[in-house]
């Protein structure tokens, strides 16, 4: 016999208390929920009644032909059963949506709504628009990165007027593309510009989450297409609501086979978020700028589904003494002016011998201070320790030269300020 909604709510209490189920759902793995659902006698027909999600859809995800991607799909799927708050959060949810599930009715089965079907909104209720100078406001403060803020001036400028039409009730059926190209060496400041520009996506409310998670373009290809998507959906998967950072990816320039499944499969991935999954996805390619632009040249309709190209031209000697300096505050110290002098000139000289602009100059450099001022610290005795010198960079802690890359563990080991 077939369980009532009330039977049905009182059984999802029970079963999202177990730790399998909450196992699943830190994995968002809805297949494996619906799975066990189906055991405790709970169908893909009552689900499909609570939710309003197609029952087939519900059997491509039990049998994990397709996967859910998009926030809003768990949110749909989690309001609708009235799941507890403990596995709203483990699906990477709030605890919980407005009112009681438990008295709310269940939601009529929907149907794709295609651009030329899609009702007006003429009489939607505006929004009030956010203030415009909120959104930048993390880039802005990324130092040494004038010149790649100034670049994204205009992909912000271009979004939150979208926002702002959006806001006051227009209907927006092409919505600009978030995905970028960020083109520069190692340590030019790519991870730290994501993560900003993540928060900013979330202020401007184009993306749910705006977290970021990368990964390295080598661990997305396989030998067959099939394979390849497999990875892509996995990489895709926790990334829905923010951004996939994928690094290297100049790397599928050097494999024109393997690379060309790769980018079918982004391709195609870009496009179902596009239209089926409310866009809730951004996706940025890093690596070096001649390979990635070949890359993209060779795959037009690719290439139109980036917004644009963003250079990274590294940093100066000025602009790594001010790094090392603001990675020693995030640290909880501060550095004495004579301190401040040594590591410009050390930077400087390494900046000189390398030529890179990499960050990592000014990483290394405050890994070796750090270990030199816990030495001096540890050193001192409990009677004569300056309780400032707990915080304090001196000169002496700082080196006269940072050793050429290869003759100390570093390089494999970046240290605990990367």
């Amino acid at each position: 016999m077939d369980l009532t909604i009330s039977e049905v709510r009182a059984l999802v209490q029970r079963v999202f208390a177990r730790q399998d189920v909450l196992d699943a759902c830190a994995g968002r793995d809805l297949g494996t929920i619906i799975t066990i659902l189906k055991a405790h006698g709970v169908t893909q027909g009552q689900i499909s009644e609570l939710t309003g999600i197609s029952q087939g859809r519900l059997s491509e995800w039990a049998r994990h032909k397709r996967l859910p991607l998009a926030s809003s799909t768990f949110e749909t799927f989690a309001d609708g059963l009235g799941i507890p708050p403990a596995a709203r959060q483990a699906l990477g949810l709030a605890p919980g949506p407005a009112g009681n599930p438990a008295t709310r009715p269940a939601r009529p089965a929907r149907r794709r709504v295609t651009p030329a079907m899609e009702p007006s909104r003429a009489g939607a209720r505006p929004v009030a628009p956010r203030p415009p100078t909120s959104a930048a406001a993390g880039l802005a403060g990324l130092p040494g990165l004038e010149a790649v803020h100034s670049q994204l001036t205009d992909v912000i400028a271009v979004l939150e007027a979208e926002q702002r039409r959006k806001s006051t009730g227009s209907l927006v059926r092409r919505p600009a593309w978030k995905n970028l190209v960020f083109a520069g060496g190692p340590g030019t400041g790519k991870s730290r510009t994501a993560a900003a520009l993540g928060q900013t996506y979330k202020s401007l409310g184009v993306l749910a989450r705006g977290h970021v998670i990368e990964t390295a373009a080598a661990d997305l290809v396989e030998a067959g297409p099939r394979q390849t998507a497999t990875l892509m959906a996995e990489a895709i998967r926790p990334a829905s609501g923010g951004i996939l950072l994928i690094n290297q990816a100049h790397d599928w320039y050097r494999l024109p086979d393997r690379g060309r499944h790769m980018l079918r499969r982004l391709y195609a991935e870009l496009t179902e978020y596009r239209n089926e999954r409310k866009d809730e996805l951004a996706v940025i390619l890093a690596g070096q700028a001649d390979p990635l632009d070949k890359l993209l040249a060779g795959n037009p309709s690719l290439a139109a589904r980036f917004r644009a190209v963003i250079h990274f031209p590294g940093y100066t000697a000025e602009q790594l003494a001010a790094i090392f300096a603001a990675l020693a505050d995030e640290a909880g110290l501060r550095l004495t002016p004579a301190a401040g002098r040594k590591a410009a000139t050390a930077l400087a000289k390494a900046e000189s011998d390398h030529g890179s602009g990499n960050a990592r100059l000014a990483v290394r450099l405050l890994n070796q201070a750090t270990e030199a001022h816990a030495r001096r610290v540890a050193a001192a005795t409990s009677g004569n320790r300056d309780p400032a010198s707990l915080n304090t960079i001196t000169e002496a802690d700082i080196p006269d030269y940072l050793p050429p890359y290869g003759t100390a563990t570093d390089e494999d080991w970046p240290g605990q300020y990367l």
